[in-house]
């Protein structure tokens, strides 16, 4: 038996005798979703049998083994890295395909194992040891072992590095919170060695019963790679190094990122695509590529393209609208400066804001009104017993900015409204938006549009006054949304109840109903204090070409067919359930 058969039957047999239980609340919540995987094996593609990872048997209707190319689009001005813990906002869609996070997803948001095969906790929830799969390797002939996530977290929380997640695990593991701001050596966080070069420990700073499903996010680097090249060692073919199921081909600067099956995988994943492609164009194009058949797939038509492609008897059939990543579109502010500093200030843009108006004259499929910050259908979800609060209401609008001594806008300095890259349609929002607050205020704003890695790091700097941007899940528990506000974290907002009560609930061990109505409050709170102004809850419309096929566009437990998040990568099951079919142009 080779090293990739006897990969494959312990990793199977294990899928099927391991049962990863959990009292996360997603069920209370009134969905079918569960964050731990109930002992299925999820990936159908096994039953077109097995050969090996480079010759396996595909479907009837797919196209040969050399037409096995996928193909996206990302703006040129996003990609510098391809790796999530070297920046996580500066990746191509072709990106975290080379090593495996310790657990993965399913398109029904079910937790099951990625590169761990097991893991436990203390008995309350603060230390907890991930078992490793043995007999993985890097392809450079290095063995995948749990010095590789130590050494990784530790380069995360290197104030050095200065990594655009770091505020991820503020609050979580032990020792992070000090290390990133230089009180501690970044090697003394709360990530360890267990007992043997395949266990891998955490210590966090709370009971963290959500832990698993946080280690979605836990891509790791090779530790020798990382020591002989340095962490941009993905970025060049020469000096790539992959665990994962493909490799870097080739990265052509404002043209195109290419990546190819690696040929010493030997993880779990059974992958029919032999080839990824990243094209890089600008997003006002990738209409016209989809259009073309030059790229296989897109997400968010501008307003116009999904006019026109509604309109369109084929391009109709290749519309499909999902959840998502549960994504929030909100208005933020700088509260620690005038004039936003003042909660009535606050108070009336969100009475300004008419989010139904802007859903029926702009939005459309593509999202749904926010008046709170979780969406419609995620655990501890809130919205409409919170709706009044800030509700369209643009006479006491008027009425608190005068109290606040701006009567009419006399007074109020103008505004500039950033952007972080903004597609058409956020930036038409975004413009509706700043026309409202002028019709009810008169408050000019002027909306400006910024590249991402400005507007990323004048974010984490607090140097943004009046901005517009977008939060999704990470893990399908409310501490990860309900923490992007916490103390710290991406805004300057502080508040201690609310920071008090998300620790309380995201650490209470009791009855998952218990802990959501804990959360409940706490995104009152929230709402409330008026940190962001929440806009719409995004129902992302994606574009797929009919010879992308598979089992990923079959209905999830709740019926919706599309590109299930986090998409194309290896923390998530789609890489098994997509192929391409005979009937793709040749590439």
């Amino acid at each position: 038996m080779t090293n990739r058969e006897k990969a494959d039957e312990k990793t199977l047999a294990h899928l099927t005798r391991r049962r990863f239980l959990t009292g996360t609340a997603a069920a209370a919540a009134g969905m079918s979703i569960a964050p731990f995987m109930q002992g299925v094996d999820a990936s159908p593609l096994r039953q077109f049998g097995l050969a090996n990872y480079l010759a396996q048997t595909l479907p009837d209707d797919a196209a040969p083994a050399d037409q096995q190319v996928y193909i996206q689009a990302t703006d040129p001005g996003i990609p510098r890295v391809l790796d999530f813990y070297e920046a996580v906002y500066e990746r191509p869609n072709n990106a975290d395909l080379f090593s495996e996070p310790l657990v993965r997803l399913n398109r029904n948001f079910e937790i099951f194992p990625g590169a761990a095969e097991s893991w436990t906790s203390n008995e309350d929830g603060t230390i907890w040891t991930f078992k490793i799969i043995e007999g993985r390797t890097w392809n450079d002939g290095n063995p995948v072992t749990a010095a590789d996530w130590v050494a990784t977290f530790q380069y995360a929380a290197d104030p050095a590095h200065a990594w655009d997640f770091t505020w991820f695990f503020q609050g979580v593991i032990k020792g992070w919170d000090e290390a990133i701001t230089g009180d501690i050596p970044f090697t003394d966080i709360g990530v360890r060695l267990g007992e043997n070069d395949y266990e891998l420990v955490f210590e966090m700073q709370t009971p963290a019963p959500y832990t698993p499903t946080l280690m979605l996010y836990s891509l790791p680097l090779s530790k020798v790679a990382l020591e002989t090249h340095g962490p941009l060692y993905n970025t060049n073919p020469e000096t790539h190094v992959s665990s994962g199921p493909f490799k870097l081909e080739s990265w052509v600067p404002d043209q195109e990122i290419v990546v190819v099956k690696n040929e010493q995988y030997n993880g779990s994943l059974v992958v029919p695509v032999n080839k990824v492609v990243c094209k890089l164009a600008a997003l006002s194009t990738h209409f016209q590529l989809f259009q073309t058949d030059v790229i296989d797939f897109m997400e968010n038509p501008a307003p116009q393209e999904l006019t026109l492609a509604q309109a369109d008897p084929d391009l109709s059939q290749q519309l499909y609208q999902g959840v998502g990543d549960f994504r929030t579109n909100y208005l933020f502010f700088d509260v620690t400066q005038a004039p936003f500093d003042d909660l009535r200030v606050r108070q009336a843009f969100s009475h300004v804001i008419d989010r139904d108006a802007l859903v029926s004259a702009v939005i459309g499929i593509a999202g749904t009104p926010a008046y709170s910050w979780l969406a419609p259908g995620f655990p501890a979800s809130n919205r409409d017993e919170l709706s009044s609060i800030q509700n369209f209401d643009p006479e006491a609008a008027k009425a608190l900015l005068a109290e606040a001594g701006y009567p009419d806008g006399e007074g109020f300095p103008s505004l500039e409204l950033w952007l972080r890259n903004a597609n058409a349609l956020d930036q038409n929002v975004a413009a509706a938006c700043a026309a409202m607050i002028n019709e009810h205020l008169g408050i000019e704003v002027e909306v400006s549009n910024k590249d991402q890695p400005l507007f990323t790091a004048s974010m984490n700097a607090n140097e943004i006054q009046f901005g517009f941007v977008s939060y999704g899940m990470d893990f399908l528990d409310p501490i990860n949304m309900l923490s992007v506000w916490r103390s710290g974290g991406r805004h300057p907002w502080v508040n201690e109840e609310f920071d008090t009560q998300l620790a309380e609930a995201g650490s209470y061990n009791g009855d998952p109903a218990d802990r959501l109505e804990m959360f409940k409050e706490v995104e009152r709170i929230l709402v409330s204090d008026v940190p962001g102004v929440f806009v719409y809850h995004a129902t992302p419309i994606q574009m797929i070409k009919p010879w992308v096929v598979g089992a990923f566009r079959e209905p999830d437990v709740n019926g919706i067919t599309a590109l299930h998040w986090p998409n194309y990568t290896t923390m998530s099951t789609v890489p098994e359930e997509l192929y391409i079919s005979s009937e793709a142009p040749s590439r």
